[in-house]
């Protein structure tokens, strides 16, 4: 699947976004009401980078997506055989 961590299995996520009209109650107004919901895209923080992966000895390059956090993780030393280049 396209656009989806390699290391983590982050990807999009397809959320609501709710439009209220209103004062709330606690301002003194008579409450917050919805007047629409739209559905939209959070994306997820992906970058396309370079590793090399290596199982059982043998080392292939790749270019794969990588979640922010996953680059995070890789900075700080070898991840199950893989480094960034």
């Amino acid at each position: 699947m396209s656009r989806e961590c390699y290391l983590t299995g982050k990807k999009n996520l397809v959320v609501n976004s709710v439009t209220r009209r209103g004062k709330a109650r606690a301002q003194g107004g008579v409450g917050r009401k919805v007047t629409g919901v739209t559905k939209r895209v959070q994306r997820a923080n992906l970058l396309k980078k370079t590793i090399r992966e290596t199982v059982n000895g043998k080392s292939t390059v790749k270019t794969v997506w990588l979640s922010a956090n996953a680059l995070r993780t890789l900075s700080r030393g070898p991840y199950k055989g893989i480094e960034l280049l």
